[in-house]
């Protein structure tokens, strides 16, 4: 498919030489992307995402692999062995290619989840069908079953099935070998079957080959594709993992049909001799465990078919050798605890800096300016904020930046990439990571999106406190594309940024025009703004050039300028994405024709791509991918879409009936040439090799919504789609992801309702990171009543038909903790108060069991306080009586259960201290030891509060101010904890002035009341229970003080039925 004397073909006989991979501390060199940024090819060559290895997480740690076979060129090998020996072959070529050094195999020791393997299977085609409908039905089955059992998801790579009638000797052979790459990309060596007997397999005409695979793959005239397979995943590099099964050939003179031998022989006797030849390099370069024989006898023929059996030994070997090869690389005792939260979110977000981050073309100054704004000391202290155009690099910008701010020991590094990972969009998760990479201590993190909101910037002035004090000069912080972030509470208007940056700090942040933008600009601190600018001409060219050598192409003057003088050929991704159509061009006559009409802009650009891949490639399957990305809430896993494109019709079809409920997937070839196409477009999710595909760049996503879901009829229809996929789904994870979602987009109430009330789905929203959105769902089904209601109706009918036991007590606790969270007491003291006599009933007194409700009642009666104006609620008394028998209850079990140092059981004591001013200095003395200034501040407020009758009124003056000190540096001002510090503080000068009549302790309480007032309106809302009690308060206290036109406005934003008094 060269381009003739216009895009001519280029001999390169460098191939890809990767650089070692060093600690993300020291040097670390990025993965490719699909901009500016290039890897090193002898320091020239750019790697596009089209064809570029995407390394699994494996191969960043530890040192990349240098194939001998990728750097050689077998046609040179053999054009020199020729000129000494004008007769030789390729045979005589291919061992020159095999690795000098011996194959190792590093055992995963380290790993905590799930991990894709990739079992590709290779042979010829019609005579090995009874072997692979054996493989299908009794053998991968069973090495599924036994991967599953230690978080290895097993893929069959089976291409021989699918490939399309009309497909091309390109897409072919690239259908195949790519798989192979991806094999390899998985696992450095390819887990590998390769089945022989008495076929060599089809033999590809020269001029049918583009020269692009011959140079990349070293294809010589003469090898079949089932050889070529072999040389490039198991032979040139010595792979042990590979397993040859050679079929003896005594069955083969019981055939009778003359037209079924010819299927099962060869008849040519080049190919007869090659694979002879190829047979016996496989078994004088593998060792016998490598290479098995097996025998197999004819059954029947019939219907043009031969039916062999006797193949359970054929399918025992294959077991045994891949369980074994297996059991190396991924030790079952390797796989430890599960990997938490903060580590998985860190690794997926530093996979996607080395995608991001390699060379730089272009970008010199850029890079200057973020590194100047971090070294050096400025005359006022800013953000750094990148702007510019989708797809001008920004991202690469922002990563290429972040790895040069690593190697500086200097520095603590924060870096997000919002959009890049599932969950990486929403603000909770971002300013979570944020706390748990950066504050001294996870201990008094915000438990909700509006809490972590109000506290980040005292957050960020902490951390860069808490760096400086391990050793650091700065903290750096990188936020990529913060308009993509999901607008929860008022994360948008961007009060969560700090309103002004402390010595240390540095904050860098990209985003494109719209709220975010105005918001920076808008915001206490003025951001310097570095304009990311279309790349200049020179470097335009430079990317064409790089781009295409990868294929052997390149272009004329005429073209070449024709092509970088477009309005859009300054955004590297346009660049990117019109080199990758024009190299597929060919017809040589018309590529300066193509380059004339190329749309000038990114999005139109895209959109040619699109309908020209689902040409080439099977419009429905291509459509449909697009689709479901598209819809899907965090992308879709590689079996899920295999599955989902198996559904009827595969695409939009406003006339035909649709059917959501197959249980099918399309062909592993059938797929692997979808993927061949729109491989340029996606970007796997996730470091373990089972992440999610999603779009490499949002501006692919434009284009589908543009395209293909272009009305509401259309989006309903793949939203239903998803729903009813995801309904069937047995991975409780991926359901409580998207299931609920889909509902909501299509305003499903009904059936939102009956998800929610799942156990398996509330215990998997009921997370730290999800609670708010299941609140949220809650909301918009009708509020916190109905929850309460449905829930409580749900638990009686469940516990009917279920055995009481520890999985019901759990899903009961959930619930009642739940319940407590949304301020719905009432049922939550309904379940609570039942499981703990069950828990009391099975497991006896003071049980571990019964830790978690018993604090959640504490925790409600605390909860339920903070509702009352004091003394005036006749509630006040019963609920203060409660909470003490529960603070009792909860001091028992929790000082038997816990270390007398825990700072679970310190919060516990705080809380209860509430009740009872005995467990205040234990918790003080838990947290003091902890230096846990959070915990200190709860103490210390309620010993204020407790000590509010103290003859020296010094001493509650001191805990209050204490508390107040450390709220502020703990929480900020916009928290619970600092309001109920007011508050308290507020309410020990009314007492005193009750005794004393001192018009000044009025003054001050009324001053500490507003304060409260103001923070409670502020974040929990003017009709939230607390903050109506808090403007009672006031109220009162003004109306003492006879400053009425206060208290009347006060009095006409107080509800109708206050319960507060």
């Amino acid at each position: 498919m060269g381009c003739g004397a216009s895009m001519q073909n280029r001999s390169n006989t460098n191939g890809y030489i990767a650089s070692e991979k060093k600690p993300m501390d020291q040097s670390q060199d990025g993965r490719t992307h699909k901009t500016a940024v290039v890897n090193s090819k002898n320091s020239k060559s750019f790697k596009n995402p089209a064809v570029t290895s995407r390394m699994s997480s494996m191969r960043q740690k530890d040192a990349q692999t240098i194939r001998k076979w990728e750097q050689s060129d077998i046609r040179k090998i053999l054009q020199d062995k020729r000129t000494s020996n004008p007769d030789c072959n390729f045979w005589d070529a291919v061992d020159e290619l095999i690795s000098d050094d011996a194959p190792v195999v590093l055992p995963d020791i380290k790993r905590k989840q799930w991990k894709t393997v990739r079992l590709f299977i290779s042979s010829t085609f019609k005579d090995m069908n009874c072997e692979r409908e054996y493989l299908v039905k009794s053998v991968v089955p069973v090495l599924r079953q036994w991967c599953d059992e230690r978080k290895l998801r097993l893929i069959e790579c089976d291409l021989r099935w699918g490939v399309p009638k009309d497909a091309d000797t390109r897409e072919t052979l690239m259908a195949c070998l790519s798989e192979i790459d991806r094999c390899r990309e998985e696992n450095e060596f390819p887990y590998f079957l390769c089945m022989l007997s008495e076929r060599y397999g089809y033999v590809c005409d020269d001029e049918t080959v583009p020269d692009d695979i011959k140079t990349k793959y070293n294809w010589l005239p003469g090898m079949s594709v089932t050889a070529l397979e072999i040389f490039t995943g198991a032979y040139w590099d010595k792979n042990p993992h590979a397993l040859f099964m050679l079929r003896s050939p005594k069955f083969v003179p019981k055939i009778q049909d003359e037209a079924i031998l010819k299927a099962f022989v060869e008849t040519n006797q080049e190919s007869i001799d090659s694979l002879q030849t190829l047979k016996n390099k496989i078994k004088n370069n593998f060792p016998p465990c490598q290479v098995k024989d097996y025998d197999c006898q004819v059954k029947e023929e019939k219907d043009n078919r031969l039916t062999l059996t006797g193949l359970e030994k054929f399918g025992k070997d294959i077991l045994e050798h891949f369980k074994k090869v297996l059991e190396k690389q991924y030790p079952n005792d390797s796989l430890g605890e599960e990997m938490t939260e903060s580590e998985i979110l860190l690794e997926e977000q530093r996979d996607f800096l080395l995608q991001r981050s390699g060379v730089l073309l272009g970008r010199d100054a850029a890079v200057k300016t973020v590194t100047d704004y971090i070294t050096k000391k400025p005359k006022k202290d800013k953000l750094l904020l990148l702007a510019g155009y989708p797809g001008a690099g920004k991202s690469s910008l922002m990563a290429y930046s972040a790895k040069e701010a690593l190697q500086n020991k200097d520095n603590k590094v924060f870096y997000h990439f919002v959009g890049a990972t599932p969950d990486s969009t929403n603000p909770f998760s971002i300013l979570s990571r944020v706390y748990r990479e950066c504050m001294p201590s996870e201990d008094n993190m915000p438990q909700d999106v509006e809490e972590m909101l109000r506290f980040a910037p005292t957050m960020f002035k902490t951390a860069t406190k808490a760096a400086q004090s391990s050793g650091f000069k700065k903290l750096v912080v990188f936020i990529d594309a913060l308009n993509q972030m999901e607008e929860e509470g008022n994360s948008a208007e961007l009060a969560w940024l700090p309103r002004e940056m402390v010595p240390g700090l540095k904050i860098i942040v990209s985003t494109l025009e719209g709220k975010c933008l105005k918001a920076l600009k808008n915001h206490n601190i003025q951001p310097e703004e570095l304009l990311v600018e279309p790349l200049n001409n020179d470097v335009r060219q430079e990317i064409v050039e790089q781009i295409l050598l990868e294929f052997n192409k390149q272009l004329d003057n005429e073209q070449m300028s024709l092509l970088v003088e477009k309005e859009d050929a300054g955004r590297p991704l346009w660049l990117s994405v019109a080199c990758e159509e024009l190299r597929v061009s060919g017809d040589f006559r018309t590529l300066t024709k193509k380059i004339e009409t190329l749309p000038q802009d990114l999005t139109g650009l895209t959109k040619i791509v699109f309908e020209r891949i689902s040409k080439d490639y099977g419009e429905d399957f291509v459509v449909a991918t697009l689709c479901v990305l598209e819809t899907s809430r965090f992308g879709l896993m590689e079996s899920e879409l295999l599955e989902l494109l198996a559904l009827k019709p595969v695409s939009y079809k406003k006339s035909v009936k649709t059917d959501n409920n197959s249980n099918g997937k399309i062909s592993m070839a059938e797929w692997a040439y979808v993927y061949l196409g729109l491989k340029t477009f996606l970007r796997p999710c996730g470091t373990s090799g089972e992440g999610r595909l999603d779009f490499y760049h949002r501006s692919a996503s434009k284009v589908v919504r543009q395209v293909y879901l272009y009305d509401e009829e259309v989006q309903r229809w793949w939203h239903q789609r998803l729903a009813d996929y995801f309904s069937r789904s047995n991975d409780v994870t991926r359901k409580a992801e998207e299931l609920p979602f889909h509902l909501y987009e299509l305003d499903n109430r009904k059936d939102l309702k009956k998800c929610l009330l799942q156990p398996d789905m509330f215990l998997q929203l009921y997370q730290e990171k999800t609670k708010l959105q299941l609140m949220k769902y809650w909301q918009y089904i009708g509020g916190y009543d109905i929850a309460a209601k449905s829930y409580t109706k749900f638990l009686n009918d469940y516990s009917k038909n279920v055995t009481e036991d520890k999985e019901l007590y759990h899903l009961k606790n959930k619930l009642g903790w739940f319940l407590v969270d949304i301020g719905e007491y009432d049922a939550a003291i309904e379940i609570l108060e039942v499981l703990l006599e069950q828990l009391e009933n099975e497991f006896g007194n003071a049980s571990r069991e019964s830790a978690d409700p018993l604090y959640a009642m504490l925790t409600l009666c605390y909860r339920r306080g903070m509702k009352f104006v004091y003394g005036n609620n006749p509630l006040t008394r019963s609920n203060r009586q409660t909470g003490i028998v529960y603070s009792r209850r909860c001091y028992d079990v929790f000082t038997k259960h816990f270390d007398k140092n825990d700072n679970k059981l310190g919060e516990v004591l705080s809380i209860a201290g509430y009740f009872n001013k005995e467990y205040l200095e234990e918790a003080e003395h838990i947290f003091k030891k902890n230096n846990n200034g959070g915990g200190l501040a709860v103490v210390y407020f309620m010993l204020g509060g407790k000590n509010q009758y103290n003859t020296d009124m010094n001493v509650p003056i001191n805990y209050f101010e204490k508390s107040l000190a450390l709220c502020m540096s703990s929480y900020g001002r916009l928290s619970l904890h600092p309001a109920r510090c007011y508050q308290l503080y507020a309410q020990m000068y009314w007492n005193r002035w009750i005794k004393n009549d001192n018009e000044e302790y009025l003054e001050i309480s009324i001053g500490h009341y507003l304060s409260e007032n103001e923070i409670l309106m502020e974040i929990l809302g003017e009709n939230h229970p607390t903050t109506v009690r808090s403007r009672q308060d006031c109220i009162i206290v003004l109306t003492k003080l006879g400053r009425m036109d206060e208290a009347n406005k006060l009095i006409a934003m107080q509800p109708a039925n206050n319960v507060s008094v």
